[in-house]
C-alpha cells in the first residue's frame, strides 16, 4: 500500500468515532430545540437534520484537528481530571463562539451591520433554546472528553475488553483491520 494511501486511510479511521459520536450529540440537539420550540416550524425538518449531518462531519475534523495543537497538550502528563477539564474547557469554549455565530449571522442579515445585530442579540434569541443546547453539548463533550483520557491511559484494547468483552486481532492492533470481534462470535 502506498504511503499516501496508507495516510488517507489513518485519517478516515481515526475520523469515524468523534465523528459518529457528534452525528448522534447533533441530533439530539436538534431534538431537543424542535422540543423546546426554538425551531420556527415543529417537529425535525430535513434541513436541521442535515445541517446536524454537516455539523457532525466538521466538528469530527475539526476535534482531531484541535487535539494536534499543542495547547491541548498542556496537561497532558498531568493527573487525569486536570486534562480532562481543560479539554473540556477548550472545546466548550469554541462551541459557545459557534453557537454565538450561528445566532449572530442571521442577525446581521436581518439587520444589515454587526453593531445592530450584537444589539439585539440577546432580545432576540430563544434563551432556554441556546443555553439548552450548550448545556446538552456540555454534558455530551465531558463524556467524550472522560473516555477519550481514558482510552488513552489503558489503551483501546483494555477498553474495548473491559467496556464490551471485545478483543481485537494482534493484527488490527497494530493497524490492519478496524473492525472488533467479539470472542462470542469465533
Amino acid at each position: 500500500m502506498s504511503k499516501a494511501l496508507a495516510f488517507v486511510k489513518k485519517e478516515f479511521l481515526e475520523l469515524i468515532p468523534p465523528t459518529l459520536f457528534f452525528l448522534v450529540v447533533f441530533h439530539v440537539v436538534v431534538f431537543a430545540r424542535s422540543l423546546l420550540g426554538a425551531d420556527a416550524s415543529p417537529g425535525i425538518s430535513m434541513t436541521s437534520s442535515a445541517a446536524a449531518t454537516v455539523g457532525a462531519l466538521i466538528v469530527g475534523k475539526a476535534i482531531l484537528i484541535a487535539d494536534a495543537l499543542p495547547v491541548f497538550r498542556w496537561f497532558a502528563g498531568e493527573r487525569l481530571i486536570l486534562n480532562v477539564a481543560w479539554r473540556l474547557f477548550l472545546y466548550m469554549t469554541i462551541v459557545l463562539a459557534f453557537q454565538v455565530l450561528e445566532e449572530l449571522i442571521p442577525l446581521i442579515v436581518k439587520h444589515g451591520e454587526l453593531g445592530a445585530a450584537v444589539a439585539s442579540f440577546f432580545d432576540e434569541i430563544h434563551a432556554p433554546s441556546f443555553w439548552g443546547s450548550h448545556i446538552i453539548l456540555l454534558v455530551f463533550l465531558a463524556f467524550y472528553c472522560v473516555v477519550t483520557a481514558l482510552i488513552a491511559v489503558v489503551g483501546m484494547d483494555r477498553f474495548l475488553k473491559a467496556f464490551f468483552g471485545w478483543e481485537r486481532s494482534p493484527q488490527e492492533a497494530v493497524g490492519g483491520d478496524a473492525r472488533v470481534e467479539s470472542p462470542r462470535s469465533s
